[in-house]
C-alpha cells in the first residue's frame, strides 16, 4: 500500500463520520460516480471501513448488554452511573467550547449541583421505596456487581485497544492490501465497480467544485486566473509578415502544453537540446492527463440534440443508459471532440498534478544524505483552453489538499508498540470515551442498526434512475478530501505547493506563448503582458504586523470599504 492509502484507511478507524460517508457513497449508492483516486487505492479503505463499523457496533452492543444487566442487578447503582456518565460529557463539551473562564466555571457549577440534587433525589426515593439494602447486598458486590461495572472501561479501552492493534499489524509501513473480507455481494460488487472507475478520467460532480478529489478552488493556497487573447492580429515573425496565420486548434495547444511540461520530468526531454536531464533536478511525480467533467444532476427526459440540428437525446451523455452507471473513461476522439466545442455541457481540462513522491538526497560518490520522504499535500493544475469567434480564452486553476490528518499517521509508529505500551495509549486516548461511549451506547447501536438496515433494503429496492425525470448521479465525496487537515502543517509545506504552482504557470505560458507566435503567426503581445502581471503578482509575508492596505502586482485596484476586527 501507498502511504496515503494506509493512512486513508486509519481515517476510517479513527473518524465515524467518514467511515459512514465512506460507506453510504461508494457501497450503498449503486449510480453514483467515483472520483478518481490520486495517489492512493480506494478498495483497501472500503475494506476497512467495513471492519471498523462492525468493531463499533460489537462494542456498543456489549455496552448496551452491560446497562441491560446493570439495570436488572443493581438499579441504583446502574442510575448513579448514567448521571457519572452524563456530567463527564457535560464537562467534556465545555472544555472543547469557546467561552470566558467565567460562563465555564458557572456552567461547571450548574452542572455539578444538578448531579448533586439529582443523587439525592434518587437516594430519598429509593430508601423510600426500601430497596437500599437488597441493593447493595454484599454476597452480589464482590462477584456480581464490580465485575458488572467494571465491565463498562473494559469494553470502552478493549475496543480502542484492539483498534490500535489491528492498525499496527495491518496497516504499518510495508502493509500489503488489499484488506479484510469483502463480504457479501453487495459489498463485491461495490469493489469491483470501485476497481474498475477509481482510475479513469471522468468526473461528475454534485456540489459546485468541478476538481473534487483535488481540493476547492475557492480554498486557502488556490490560484485561478485567465488570459484573453484576439487571434486575428499577426505577428512580426516569418509566418506574420507572409500576411497569414494558421489555424488555432486547441487540442494542438493541450499536446504543446503536455510536452513542455514533461520536461521537466523525463530523462531525455524530446526537441531539447544539454543532454539528458540529472536525476536530481527530475519532477518525478508530475503526471499529466485529462479531466473530463460535468454536473451530475440530469433531467432525463428526451430533449433537442441542438437548437438548430434535429433529433431527440435522453439521459445524460456521461452515463451509461444500460446499467445507469456513469463512465468513468473518455475516449480520444470523444475528448477532442469535446475540447473543441467548448459550449457544450462536457467542459474539458488538462490535469497537472504533483504527487507526493520524493527523492532521496545522495552526493555525487553516491553516499546516501537522506532518504526519500513523501510531501504529503497534493498540488494540481487544471488547463482548459477554448476557441470561440476568433478569440482564445485560456483558463489556469490550481488546487491544493493539505496533508492528511496528523492522528491518521499515527500508523507509521504503532509496529514499534509493544502491548504495554499499547494499553498505554489505548487508555490515554480513550479515557474521554468513558463517559461519552456508555452514555450514547443505546443511541449508536440504534443509530447503526438502522443505518444498516435502510441503506441496505435501499440499495435493493432503489427504483432505475431512468425512470426518473432528473436524477444526480455526481459523487459527493472525496475520501482524501474528508481526511485532509484544515491547512498546512508547516511553512516549508506552503512553499512548496507555491514552488510547483509557479513551475506550472510558467512552463503553460510559454508553451502556448511559443505555439501562438512561432506555429501559428499570431502576436501574443497582449497575451505576455498578462502573462506578466499572473505570474508575478505573488508576496509571501510572514511575521509582524501589517496596518492598513497591501496590494501586490500591477494593476491592482484596491479599495477599503470598511473596518472591523478579523479573528485569525
Amino acid at each position: 500500500m501507498q502511504n496515503l492509502t494506509r493512512h486513508l484507511c486509519a481515517a476510517t478507524y479513527l473518524d465515524k463520520g467518514i467511515c459512514d460517508a465512506v460507506l453510504k457513497e461508494y457501497v450503498y449508492e449503486q449510480h453514483r460516480a467515483i472520483v478518481p483516486s490520486h495517489g492512493f487505492d480506494l478498495e483497501p479503505v472500503i475494506r476497512h471501513a467495513r471492519q471498523a463499523r462492525m468493531m463499533r457496533v460489537v462494542r456498543d452492543a456489549v455496552l448496551v448488554a452491560l446497562w441491560t444487566a446493570a439495570c436488572v442487578v443493581q438499579p441504583f447503582l446502574a442510575t448513579w452511573c448514567g448521571f457519572l456518565c452524563a456530567y463527564g460529557t457535560v464537562l467534556l463539551w465545555l472544555s472543547r467550547r469557546r467561552m470566558s473562564a467565567f460562563m465555564r466555571w458557572l456552567m461547571i457549577a450548574g452542572a455539578t449541583w444538578s448531579l448533586v440534587v439529582l443523587g439525592w433525589l434518587l437516594l430519598l426515593g429509593t430508601a423510600l421505596m426500601a430497596n437500599t439494602l437488597r441493593g447493595f447486598d454484599l454476597l452480589l458486590m464482590p462477584f456480581v456487581v464490580i465485575p458488572l461495572f467494571s465491565g463498562f472501561p473494559f469494553a470502552v479501552i478493549g475496543h480502542l485497544f484492539l483498534v490500535l492493534r489491528r492498525l499496527g499489524r495491518e496497516l504499518g509501513p510495508g502493509a500489503h492490501g488489499p484488506g479484510p473480507d469483502a463480504g457479501g455481494h453487495q459489498f463485491s460488487r461495490a469493489l469491483q465497480h470501485v476497481r474498475l472507475a477509481q482510475d479513469g478520467n471522468v468526473t461528475l460532480y454534485a456540489g459546485d467544485n468541478p476538481f473534487i478529489g483535488t481540493g476547492h478552488p475557492r480554498s486557502p493556497g488556490a490560484k485561478v486566473w485567465s488570459v484573453v487573447l484576439e487571434l486575428d492580429r499577426k505577428a512580426s515573425g516569418a509566418l506574420g509578415k507572409q500576411g497569414k496565420t494558421a489555424r488555432v486548434d486547441p487540442v494542438v495547444m493541450h499536446e504543446r502544453i503536455r510536452a513542455k511540461l514533461h520536461e521537466m520530468r523525463d530523462e531525455q526531454p524530446s526537441g531539447t537540446e544539454g543532454g539528458p536531464l540529472p536525476p536530481n533536478e527530475r519532477i518525478d511525480g508530475l503526471l499529466t492527463g485529462w479531466h473530463v467533467t460535468a454536473r451530475g444532476r440530469c433531467v432525463q427526459a428526451r430533449r433537442p440534440l441542438d437548437g438548430a440540428a434535429g433529433g431527440q437525446y435522453a439521459g445524460h451523455p456521461l452515463v451509461d443508459t444500460h446499467g445507469r452507471v456513469p463512465y468513468s473513461v473518455a475516449t480520444r476522439e470523444a475528448i477532442e471532440a469535446a475540447v473543441r466545442h467548448p459550449q457544450g455541457g462536457v467542459r474539458c481540462f488538462q490535469r497537472v498534478s504533483i504527487g507526493a513522491r520524493g527523492q532521496m538526497i545522495a552526493t555525487p560518490d553516491g553516499g546516501v544524505v537522506a532518504p526519500a520522504e513523501d510531501q504529503e499535500a497534493g498540488v494540481s493544475a487544471f488547463v482548459h483552453l477554448a476557441v470561440e469567434g476568433r478569440m482564445l480564452y485560456g483558463q489556469f486553476a490550481t488546487t491544493v489538499l493539505p496533508p492528511v490528518r496528523p492522528a491518521f499517521k499515527i500508523v507509521d509508529e504503532l509496529p514499534g508498540w509493544d502491548g504495554a505500551k499499547l494499553l498505554r495509549k489505548a487508555v490515554t486516548i480513550g479515557w474521554p470515551g468513558l463517559f461519552t461511549a456508555p452514555l450514547l451506547a443505546h443511541a449508536r447501536l440504534t443509530g447503526a442498526l438502522w443505518r444498516i438496515v435502510r441503506e441496505t433494503f435501499g440499495a435493493e429496492v432503489a427504483p432505475d434512475p431512468a425512470g426518473e425525470l432528473v436524477h444526480d448521479y455526481g459523487a459527493r465525496i472525496s475520501v482524501r478530501e474528508l481526511a485532509a487537515s484544515d491547512g498546512f502543517h508547516d511553512f516549508v509545506q506552503e512553499l512548496d505547493a507555491d514552488k510547483y504552482t509557479r513551475l506550472i504557470e510558467r512552463r503553460v505560458n510559454e508553451a502556448l506563448l511559443d505555439h501562438l507566435d512561432e506555429e501559428c503567426g499570431i502576436d501574443v503581445s497582449a497575451y505576455r503582458a498578462q502573462a506578466g502581471v499572473i505570474l508575478n503578482e505573488g508576496v509571501i509575508m510572514t511575521g509582524g504586523t501589517v496596518n492598513g492596505q497591501v496590494a501586490a502586482g500591477r494593476r491592482v485596484d484596491q479599495r477599503q470599504r470598511g473596518t472591523g476586527r478579523v479573528n485569525p
